[in-house]
């Protein structure tokens, strides 16, 4: 961990490859929510938890103590969770030296990246980190904003779809990328749109839309 703030990002784990050094309860849950969203998961312990026993996951029994650094080298992103703290330590300096991403659970000053706690549908994801303070906590405020939204989770649904359908209409109709965001902001801030959306109304609300953009492109 640098001086510098944490620099918040979604990726794509399908391509990377991903090595988890321990096979109990923590090194248990990261394999498995890192499986499902990369195949390209290993672990690496002398034992493993039955619930990574029970799943595909690739399994390599070994002393973490004797890891070679060509091994290392395989991977991209790698997490180090074996019950010695001292070890799990040296293992993600070593992985940092090697230029990979390393977290290390049980002392997060080692780690280069965070695994938060979050949620994800298929319109939007939410996350958030104590960083490593308390994983509780974390909890705590993800619930307390999905609390927040479930009251208006339909619009919110509805509006990021509206507002998908807006950009794609956009980027055929305007070459100037400083005019869609201009009107990005001015349809998303518009009553009679945000009514249309309020009220279920998805079509009328992309027609009016059309109508804001159609004013700055005659």
């Amino acid at each position: 961990m640098s001086n510098l703030p944490y620099f918040p990002v979604i990726l794509d784990l399908e391509k990377f490859r991903i090595l988890v050094i321990g096979g109990g309860k923590v090194g248990s849950k990261r394999a498995l929510k890192f499986h499902k969203y990369s195949k390209n998961v290993t672990v690496v312990s002398e034992n493993f938890s039955e619930d990574l026993l029970n799943s595909p996951i690739e399994k390599i029994k070994m002393n973490a103590e004797n890891l070679p650094e060509d091994f290392l080298k395989r991977f991209d992103i790698i997490v180090t969770a074996t019950n010695n703290r001292e070890l799990n330590s040296k293992l993600c300096n070593l992985a940092k030296k090697l230029g990979k991403l390393c977290n290390n659970p049980t002392n997060p000053e080692d780690s280069n990246f965070i695994v938060p706690i979050f949620y994800s549908d298929e319109n939007y994801e939410i996350a958030v980190t104590t960083y490593g303070k308390s994983s509780l906590v974390s909890e705590f405020i993800l619930n307390e904003i999905l609390d927040g939204l479930s009251q208006k989770k339909d619009f919110v649904n509805l509006l990021t779809n509206a507002m998908a359908k807006v950009k794609e209409i956009a980027k055929k109709k305007i070459n100037d990328p400083s005019l869609r965001f201009a009107l990005y902001y001015k349809i998303f801030y518009d009553k009679l749109f945000s009514d249309f959306l309020i009220n279920g109304k998805y079509n009328e609300a992309i027609n009016r839309a059309e109508e804001i953009m159609n004013e700055y492109i005659k």
